[in-house]
């Protein structure tokens, strides 16, 4: 079997740092699933209500708190770390994503250098590196992270600043980092990209396309990433027992790394793809398309009066969530196949698939239990 493969390598105790989220419980799964013991488990989250997987440890708190990260540390006693918690992009407010991307990071990059932890992962996002007006071409990890990506977004620009964080205390006091830039994520437990699908697809408003729908995106499956996530942790750990220097060509630690499902699809044939799925197709021909101009006119407009009568919130849907649909966002993620031996095993139709049963699944357990 080959050195990176996922049973080759004892892992140790393993701390996942919002493990109830998407990403999170996919890499709780993925451990268990192969050869990490139940016990060798403990997840940290600002809830454990959900999500969660028979005989792993649940320890719930704030990132914002050294006094709960310290104790989470304490509980698990973990020999790696892997921070994947942050906010959804779309959660209003500033502050949250303050305490857990960058005062959270911090936290736990101190608590892992007190107890001597040699090995963190971190989950980076792919917007660091994007401004939210020119299209992205197949990005490498050569691009430069920016001060204020994606047109000023705190999400964004958080993350760039936790990823910097992170990958500037690589070899301190026996730290081996690196950061792993996902794409758009989605999978079983997804309550976000693909729930919206299946209800543009309920709704009817499916068939109301924003744009021309010719820019390619990248996608990434829950558990693809999740074993991207693995795979870089395993090659830390063999670089922290490693008795020579890795070569600059292929060193893990203090470096990012783009991964995708490595497969650009259309946005809006997605989209429709999942709305198909789901029980609502739409012929191509019945699509009408709407001038990405006109309809950001009108979206400033009711942002206004939204922002305006909700003393500051924001609607659910954004010019710059439409303006991301209609632009091209792809990334190479050869450093990731070459380094880290990442291979996206379930392709984009099949995940969605999942991911769309899975949430039907739910919506019927729901409907039995108020029946």
């Amino acid at each position: 079997m080959d050195s990176r493969g996922p049973s080759s390598q004892d892992l140790g105790a393993v701390l996942v740092i919002g493990g109830c989220g998407l990403l999170g419980y996919h890499i709780v799964k993925y451990l268990l699933g192969h050869g990490t013991p139940q016990d060798k488990i403990t997840v940290f989250d600002i809830s454990t209500k959900s999500n969660r997987c028979p005989g792993v440890g649940y320890v719930a708190g704030d990132l914002a708190s050294k006094t709960d990260v310290s104790s989470a540390f304490e509980i698990a006693k973990p020999d790696i770390v892997i921070n994947t918690a942050s906010p959804d992009a779309m959660t209003p407010g500033a502050e949250i994503f303050w305490q857990c991307n960058v005062t959270g990071v911090q936290n736990i990059i101190s608590c892992a250098q007190e107890r001597g932890i040699r090995i963190l992962v971190y989950s980076s996002s792919s917007e660091v590196v994007q401004d939210g007006y020119h299209d992205i071409h197949f990005a490498t990890e050569d691009w430069p992270v920016l001060d204020s990506p994606v047109n000023g977004s705190v999400y964004a620009k958080t993350k760039a600043i936790g990823e910097g964080i992170v990958l500037s205390a690589n070899q301190q006091k026996g730290l081996l980092t690196t950061a792993i830039r996902l794409t758009t994520l989605f999978g079983e437990a997804d309550m976000v990209l693909t729930r919206h699908f299946m209800q543009l697809g309920r709704s009817g408003k499916i068939k109301f396309q924003v744009g021309a729908g010719r820019n390619l995106y990248d996608f990434i499956y829950a558990g693809n990433a999740a074993e991207g996530h693995i795979l870089a942790a395993r090659a830390l750990l063999r670089a922290a027992q490693s008795p020579d220097p890795i070569s600059a060509d292929k060193r893990v630690d203090g470096e990012a790394f783009n991964m995708s499902n490595g497969d650009p699809r259309l946005f809006w044939d997605v989209a429709r793809f999942v709305s198909t799925c789901a029980g609502y197709p739409i012929d191509e021909k019945d699509v009408w398309k709407i001038s990405m101009g006109l309809v950001c006119f009108f979206m400033a407009i009711w942002e206004w009066i939204y922002w305006f009568a909700t003393l500051g919130g924001m609607p659910e849907v954004t010019r710059r969530m439409l303006k991301y649909t209609a632009q091209v966002r792809t990334f190479d993620i050869t450093k990731a196949r070459e380094r880290l031996g990442y291979v996206p095993r379930l392709g984009i139709e099949e995940g969605l698939r999942r991911r769309v049963e899975w949430h039907l699944s739910r919506e019927k357990e729901g409907q039995r239990k108020e029946a």
